[in-house]
């Protein structure tokens, strides 16, 4: 299972990998649609190009349960269209997490600055943290430095196993990340 039509549907989508806050971007009418040649299974989370979190309703009751929904993630709704075009019964979301925590250890990490502007990185492809600068309240957030990466701490991991939750893939940390 797969979207790839967002950046046809919403304009300004690019600002979900920035952890902009989107509702008025995104009304809850927008339709997106399942890629044809993707998996027909539906999944608690739907793989993406765009690094973009797609969620059931299953993970978005997690994530409200352990107080995420709100300041730290923003649920947003969407229609989701099978392949055929018809609507899913299922609820589906976008969470976008909306804290950004400066937390990339340099020295450890692999990473590519932007040829353009060597202040921004391009692509990170091995990620370690500095732990020690983590709130202990971090659950989901992004990395400052490099926004497009999402973390999840282990024992929220530990909550979607639990509760039997499919489709997502993550990456530990000091684990290659692949481009």
């Amino acid at each position: 299972m797969e979207i790839v039509d967002l950046p046809d549907k919403v304009e300004d989508y690019f600002y979900l990998r920035d952890g902009v806050p989107m509702a008025s971007y995104l009304p809850p009418t927008t339709q997106l649609s399942l890629y044809e040649e993707a998996g027909d299974m539906f999944t608690d989370f739907i793989d993406n190009p765009d690094r973009v979190l797609y969620v059931s309703q299953r993970v978005g009751e997690i994530l409200s349960s352990r107080g995420l929904v709100g300041a730290a993630v923003e649920m947003l709704p969407f229609v989701l269209l099978d392949k055929r075009g018809r609507r899913v019964q299922e609820s589906y979301f976008i969470a976008n997490p909306l804290v950004s925590i400066p937390c990339l250890d340099f020295e450890r990490s692999k990473y590519r600055r932007r040829a353009s502007n060597p202040n921004e990185l391009a692509e990170v492809n091995l990620l370690h943290l500095r732990e020690d600068v983590l709130p202990e309240d971090a659950q989901l957030f992004r990395v400052a430095e490099f926004t497009d990466l999402m973390v999840l701490r282990s024992d929220l991991l530990d909550a979607f196993h639990q509760a039997g939750l499919t489709g997502l893939a993550v990456h530990p940390s000091g684990t290659t990340i692949p481009g």
